[in-house]
């Protein structure tokens, strides 16, 4: 069994245009993504999956100027987008695919590694460390097989289940699904979907400078310590986005 780390980007975000290139503490919020996954980058077993749309030159042309390797596919159906992924990649059924998003930049290596672990002894299907209600927002990690992954693309019928790609994996019963935090204190709202999210991800990182490979553990002590880092977003929402979906949510014609 391989492990293949897939990044979600994209430029469209409506709430924040542009947010995985805007600069954070000197980089990029996709650049310190990328940086803080250590040994998964050395290793060159990162693939930012994108979409085919123009807006998205600039994700692939920042690839290529940091070496990552890129696909891109689908702007709506992100389930396809990385099912065509892992068949770039010749990805094979016992595979598993790492998901992790560009809006999270405060994301680390030790907790891939964490969801890679649990996943393989757990022998399951899917496994996430990030689940309702205990969210480990802005560290979310989604381990999958590709057969899983293969299995969705194949059957998946609604919109919210072809844009956030493991729904189906998650609801339709089929799979073995395994959910555990990495962190028991983990409590806060740390992906950037807002100007708000950006300014307290920044005030983070000033904490920790000049030091930019601070691990998750570290930040939940230092957001211990100083919960005040984060007043400037306090009236964030996880996973508003996907709520909106459901909302909207239809079967694809």
């Amino acid at each position: 069994m391989k492990s293949y780390i897939f990044i979600q980007a994209r430029m469209g975000s409506t709430r924040l245009p542009g947010k995985v290139l805007k600069p954070l503490a000197g980089k990029s919020q996709l650049k310190h993504l990328v940086d803080r996954l250590g040994k998964y980058k050395t290793e060159g077993n990162i693939t930012v999956v994108t979409s085919d749309l123009s807006a998205d030159d600039a994700i692939e042309n920042f690839c290529k100027m940091n070496s990552i390797n890129c696909f891109r596919g689908s702007e709506l159906d992100v389930l396809d987008r990385f099912y065509r992924a892992g068949l770039a990649i010749n990805a094979l059924a016992d595979d598993c695919i790492v998901r992790v998003t560009a809006d999270c930049p405060l994301h680390h290596e030790e907790v891939i590694t964490f969801a890679v672990n649990e996943f393989q002894k757990l022998n399951v299907d899917y496994f996430s460390n990030s689940f309702p209600p205990d969210y480990e927002d802005g560290c979310d990690t989604e381990v999958f097989l590709f057969s899983a992954l293969e299995m969705a693309h194949r059957n998946a019928k609604l919109v919210s289940q072809r844009e956030h790609v493991t729904p189906y994996i998650k609801d339709s019963g089929l799979f073995h699904c395994a959910y555990k935090k990495f962190n028991a204190d983990y409590k806060y709202k740390l992906s950037v979907d807002t100007i708000e999210d950006h300014a307290a991800v920044d005030n983070i990182f000033n904490a920790f400078a000049p030091n930019t490979n601070f691990t998750i553990s570290e930040v939940v002590q230092l957001l211990n310590s100083k919960p005040e880092l984060l007043l400037v977003n306090k009236n964030s929402i996880i996973n508003a986005g996907y709520a909106k979906s459901l909302k909207n949510d239809k079967e694809i014609e």
